[in-house]
C-alpha cells in the first residue's frame, strides 16, 4: 500500500468509527436540528429583512444552539440561501401536482404563487435586485430557468423557442411586478390582479407568435386561448 492509499484508507477508517460512535440517533437528531433551524429561519426571514435578523434569534426559535448554523448550514448566510431553497422546492412541488387544463393550471398556479408570496413576502420568491449576492442571484436564476423552460414545454410543440423563451421571460418580469404594486395597495383584490396576469401571458403568447409564425402552438395552449376568449367575451356580454 502506498503512502497515499495509506492517507485514504485512515481517512475511511476514521469516519467508520465516528459513524459508529455516533449512531443512528445522533444523525436522527442532528436532521431534526437541521430542519428546525431552516423553518425557523424561513419564519424570520420572511418577517423580516436578512439584516434585521440574528443568529440568536433563530436558533432560540429552534430550540438550539447558535453555533448550530454555523454546524449545519456553514452560516447565517448560507442558511439564508437554503431558505430561498426550501421555499423554492416547495412552490415547484406545489405546481407540479396541479392537473387539468392548461388555463385551469395556470390560474391555481397563479393563485399559489401569491399565497407564497403573502405567506414569504417578496424577498425569498421574487428575483433580488441589482447589486444583490452573486450565490443568491445564481440560484434565482436557476428557478426561474427551469419555470422558463415548463413553460416552453407547455406551450411550444415546435419551431424555434427563442422568440417564446424571451416573451415568457418578459412575462414572469410582469408577475413580479405587477404582485409587488398589488401588495402595496390598501384593499388588494386577488381576481382583478389575477385576470390581468392571465391575460397579459395569453397576449403574449400572441404576440409572439405574430412575430414568428415558425411556431406552432401546443393544443393545450390552443385550447386556453379559446377558453380565455370566450370567458372575457361572456364577461363583457354580461356587463354590457
Amino acid at each position: 500500500m502506498n503512502p497515499v492509499q495509506k492517507v485514504g484508507y485512515a481517512a475511511v477508517v476514521a469516519k467508520v468509527e465516528r459513524d459508529s460512535k455516533s449512531g443512528p440517533g445522533d444523525n436522527r437528531r442532528g436532521r431534526q436540528s437541521r430542519a428546525a433551524l431552516l423553518d425557523a429561519g424561513r419564519t424570520a426571514f420572511s418577517a423580516k429583512r436578512y439584516e434585521e435578523v440574528s443568529i440568536a434569534e433563530i436558533a432560540s426559535a429552534a430550540g438550539a444552539a447558535a453555533g448550530s448554523i454555523g454546524y449545519h448550514f456553514g452560516g447565517k448566510y448560507e442558511l439564508y440561501l437554503a431558505v430561498h431553497e426550501a421555499v423554492f422546492e416547495d412552490f415547484w412541488g406545489r405546481l407540479q401536482e396541479l392537473r387539468g387544463a392548461a388555463l385551469e393550471r395556470m390560474t391555481q398556479g397563479f393563485g399559489i404563487y401569491l399565497d407564497f408570496v403573502q405567506q414569504h413576502g417578496t424577498g425569498l420568491l421574487m428575483t433580488p435586485r441589482a447589486g444583490a449576492d452573486e450565490r443568491l442571484l445564481a440560484q434565482h436564476e436557476r428557478h426561474r430557468d427551469r419555470l422558463v423552460e415548463a413553460l416552453l414545454t407547455e406551450i411550444v410543440s415546435a419551431g424555434d423557442n427563442a422568440t417564446v423563451r424571451i416573451a415568457m421571460d418578459g412575462w414572469l418580469a410582469f408577475i413580479e411586478g405587477a404582485t409587488a404594486r398589488w401588495l402595496a395597495e390598501p384593499d388588494p383584490d386577488r381576481d382583478t390582479l389575477r385576470s390581468l396576469v392571465l391575460a397579459a401571458g395569453f397576449a403574449t403568447v400572441q404576440t409572439a407568435l405574430a412575430l414568428d409564425p415558425s411556431i406552432t402552438l401546443t393544443s393545450r395552449t390552443i385550447a386556453a386561448l379559446l377558453n380565455l376568449d370566450g370567458s372575457q367575451r361572456t364577461e363583457r356580454e354580461e356587463t354590457s
